[in-house]
């Protein structure tokens, strides 16, 4: 079992298919991983679907939702959503919001003319709707008439995933934690950290601020089988988000650009650098994977999530995990 602070958890991503949600998430339970999380990426499974049926399924492990899109939910809905499942299984579910890949939010006819503006509205409008209070207002983005929750949930965490700095510093002054995205390094994580805590201190705000932070993980015997099997969704992530301070921390974003233009996730996959992959993903044998984990733990982590791929290993290397990873933390 990970110790209390160092928890692991299992981030389910959302090619899973959901008539496996049950069994996976109890299993994730039985292999004692302190976390589950869903994301919701579209147009895939549902966040605030798949946590239900964990929460359902479960006894104790905690879920989490990281992260929802602040554009797709009208803020009053979020909130709805969010305390429905905060109050069936009080203490056992986080939310997070985020801008949402910009590709996919596009897709919908989303994209705002500000994404710090609308998730920076978005955010305080659902702490404030889960806190009990009754919202009535036009926004820039979100207007209310007299709406409040009949089943509000004033102690339930909205955590922000985002990315870039001027999101991350809005959010460490509005948010309870963050949701650090997968393919965040360690130099990344560590950078988060300082930029939170200089926010959080010029504010006067309490030092805690959880950061929750999602690793792509494969666990083989082989490290080379391992490595390639990450490789294809961070070619993939990284050609969703294009150049971010998570790359430009390694001073990678002009590589990035030139592969994405080469050929999107296809170039990335093919082309993107091996030693790219110590910092994009934790891969290799079981004391590899433990390895990895620590080091975003050093870095500042308060949590590790690992996203395992290939999805349709997942039961064999949650037991490799469970059995050989976790008894070293």
């Amino acid at each position: 079992m990970p110790t209390a602070s160092r928890p692991v958890g299992v981030f389910i991503l959302g090619d899973a298919q959901p008539k496996d949600l049950v069994s996976l998430s109890r299993q994730v339970e039985r292999c004692g991983f302190s976390d589950l999380w869903f994301a919701e990426d579209y147009f895939m499974i549902s966040g605030f679907a798949s946590a239900a049926l964990a929460l359902a399924s479960t006894e104790a492990i905690h879920v989490g939702i990281g992260a929802v899109s602040n554009r797709v939910r009208h803020p009053a809905v979020t909130a709805m959503e969010a305390s429905t499942l905060a109050n069936a299984y009080p203490g056992r579910f986080t939310l997070g919001m985020g801008h949402g890949v910009p590709a996919w939010v596009s897709q919908m006819r989303l994209t705002p003319k500000s994404v710090l503006g609308s998730i920076g509205e978005a955010i305080d409008d659902v702490r404030r709707l889960l806190a009990g209070e009754t919202l009535s207002h036009a926004g820039a983005y979100y207007g209310y008439d007299e709406v409040t929750l009949l089943h509000p949930a004033p102690d339930l965490e909205v955590l922000a995933a985002v990315v870039g700095p001027k999101s991350i510093e809005l959010c460490a002054g509005i948010a309870d934690g963050m949701v650090i995205s997968a393919l965040a390094g360690p130099r990344y994580v560590a950078e988060v950290k300082e930029r939170v805590a200089a926010v959080r201190r010029a504010r006067g705000l309490p030092a805690e601020f959880p950061l929750v932070t999602y690793v792509i993980a494969s666990v083989d015997e082989d490290p080379a089988v391992a490595r390639a099997k990450v490789r294809p969704l961070a070619a993939l992530y990284l050609a969703a988000m294009g150049p971010t301070l998570i790359t430009g921390v390694y001073d990678a974003n002009e590589a990035l650009v030139a592969m994405i233009e080469r050929g999107g996730a296809a170039a990335l996959e093919a082309e993107m650098p091996e030693d790219w992959l110590d910092w994009l993903a934790v891969a290799g044998r079981p004391e590899d994977c433990r390895a990895g984990i620590e080091t975003l733990f050093d870095a500042g982590a308060s949590k590790v999530v690992v996203c395992i791929v290939p999805t349709e290993e997942l039961p064999q290397q949650l037991d490799i995990l469970g059995r050989e990873v976790l008894p070293g933390f």
